[in-house]
């Protein structure tokens, strides 16, 4: 069986919980309310960059691109659209992280009754302000697509899609199960 984990690494997003949400800087929406591929976080002085890029992974037996979610440490000038002459925008937040939440993923393939693919994915990141109001950034279901899609409100754990596309992908192959799941981390 072979197992591939693309989930975020919780190590720094545990330390952000009490500080400050400044702003988060990305495209403008175009007709949906996501973006593609990358959005800044400034949170107190740090910048931290949600990046969904394609790379050449393991997907299911087939090296192919893949969009992979992750966090990783910035700075603002590292924080760039992912096409050319496009101006981003700052949307302010100015408020403290009361929690975070991380949903992940776990997608299992079996073939003929025997499982050949055990693959944790990171599918969305909520921020919990002191107010109440939540910013989620969620990866698109298209396991290919560079969508970051973001949400503001409250109990936004309930829109972050399900991936049951996946199960009814490989149960219309013969010999084939998928099953997926989820894991819902909070840190407080």
């Amino acid at each position: 069986m072979k197992m591939i984990d693309m989930r975020f690494n919780l190590g720094a997003i545990k330390n952000l919980v009490g500080k400050r949400f400044i702003k988060y800087k990305c495209d403008a929406f175009q007709f949906t309310n996501s973006v593609t591929g990358t959005v800044g976080v400034y949170i107190d002085n740090l910048v931290y960059e949600l990046r969904n890029e394609q790379e050449s992974v393991d997907y299911f037996g087939v090296t192919d691109d893949y969009s992979v979610f992750k966090i990783i440490n910035s700075t603002d000038n590292n924080i760039q659209s992912f096409f050319l002459d496009t101006e981003q925008i700052n949307t302010p937040i100015e408020e403290i992280i009361s929690k975070i939440v991380i949903v992940n993923e776990n997608q299992k393939l079996y073939k003929n009754g025997i499982q050949i693919y055990d693959v944790w994915v990171t599918r969305g990141i909520i921020f919990v302000l002191e107010s109440g109001r939540e910013i989620s950034f969620q990866k698109d279901i298209v396991p290919f697509s560079e969508e970051i899609y973001i949400n503001k409100g409250y109990n936004l754990i309930d829109i972050i899609e399900d991936n049951n596309d996946f199960c009814d992908d490989w149960n219309e192959q013969e010999g084939y199960l998928g099953k997926c799941s989820r894991e819902i981390i909070e840190i407080k």
